[in-house]
């Protein structure tokens, strides 16, 4: 790291992360910054991340990662940043001139929020939301421009949380979003903003060995809302298996070959109650009949799962980033929606979130036949 080095702060930013719609976001990022003029090609990439244990190397050493993108090679590190060094700069703005984390800090040009695609928001609980602002509260302590990068924008449930929001937008340099969903909050602050696709927009596929026969139809199984355990989330899906082992039946009886497919998932160390590789498994084993469906297992990079999702004749998911894989490559796709993020998204990329989508969140047993009928009229549209 050099003494004239120029970093950009990002949050988040990994290639290898267990969910593949962020991970997508930071395949795009790089793409999108530079469309967008915000990056030259010299600057170094960096995140932050706060630990407790100074006894564990890993907490201790950066880690490192090259990536090319059209012909231009990138550089991206996480510095690890013991938590009272972190306390100490977030309560009184104190800088060690001599950590690595003082010096990048001292020297960096540029915050990028991306938050995970949708965390600008407490939906999934207050600790996740405050965890990905680390770059956000720098560029205001700093006075580094902030770049709020294209995403759902809330809701907030907690009035700290929409007054932290607030503050952060507020500051912005610029703001990006991709729907409309927080816009009429945004016009009330006088704030401006631009709409844009998705950051995963920016991502190519990968393609990789897979044969998908012609009429196969993918569903994505949401480990978060298979659990039923996840968080703030708890206890709002009780029936959601039960409406997947009837989608699966339902296409499958109708001659198609269906293949499960994960888009949030840990292949060595499954983070039990968010796995879609465990959900999807579980999903599989509760079928009576299994024949005809399949389970996409196999540690895929992004890139490589949007290639699979491409191939499909029709698509049904639960996570958003999946179904954006889906509508990035011109795939017909139904939402299964826990938020109000998806009917948004899919109306900001031209499709019709209201026929596209349906709320599964808290629903009854006795409501999985109207879902059912929903979905299978959207289908029914597009082969005629």
């Amino acid at each position: 790291m050099g003494k004239n080095k120029k970093y950009v702060l990002i949050s988040e930013f990994n290639l290898n992360d267990s969910n593949r719609g962020n991970a997508a976001l930071a395949y795009g990022s790089i793409e999108f910054l530079k469309e967008k003029l915000f990056l030259k090609g010299d600057e170094e990439l960096i995140s932050i991340y706060v630990y407790r244990n100074r006894f564990r190397k890993s907490n201790i050493l950066p880690s490192s990662v090259s990536l090319e993108v059209d012909g231009v090679k990138w550089h991206h590190t996480w510095i690890r940043v013991f938590f009272i060094e972190w306390l100490l700069f977030l309560k009184f703005g104190l800088l060690n001139p001599f950590s690595r984390f003082g010096r990048v800090v001292r020297h960096s040009v540029l915050s990028v929020a991306l938050n995970g695609g949708d965390g600008f928001s407490d939906i999934y609980g207050t600790s996740t939301f405050l965890s990905r602002l680390k770059v956000s509260y720098i560029a205001i302590k700093r006075s580094i421009p902030l770049i709020l990068m294209p995403q759902t924008i809330g809701p907030f449930s907690q009035k700290a949380n929409r007054e932290i929001a607030d503050k952060l937008l507020k500051y912005s340099k610029k703001i990006y979003v991709r729907d409309t969903q927080f816009v009429d909050e945004l016009d009330k602050m006088g704030l401006k903003y631009e709409q844009t696709k998705d950051l995963s927009y920016y991502m190519k596929p990968q393609p990789w060995d897979i044969q998908i026969d012609k009429g196969t139809i993918g569903i994505n199984v949401s480990g978060l809302a298979y659990s039923n355990k996840y968080r703030s989330l708890s206890g709002q899906f009780e029936c959601y298996p039960i409406l997947i082992d009837r989608l699966i039946t339902h296409f499958r009886d109708m001659g198609h070959q269906i293949v499960l497919i994960p888009h949030s998932y840990n292949y060595q160390n499954p983070e039990k109650d968010n796995d879609d590789m465990i959900a999807c498994k579980q999903a599989f084993d509760r079928l009576k009949d299994k024949s005809g469906v399949s389970i996409i297992d196999k540690d895929l990079i992004s890139p490589q799962a949007k290639y699979i999702i491409s191939k499909l004749s029709f698509f049904v998911g639960t996570r958003m980033h999946a179904n954006f894989a889906a509508i990035y490559t011109n795939v017909p796709v139904f939402g299964l929606s826990y938020s109000y993020k998806f009917k948004g998204a899919f109306d900001a990329n031209g499709l019709d979130g209201e026929k596209q989508t349906v709320m599964v969140k808290n629903i009854t047993e006795e409501e999985i036949p109207r879902i059912l009928k929903k979905v299978d009229a959207f289908y029914q549209s597009i082969v005629r």
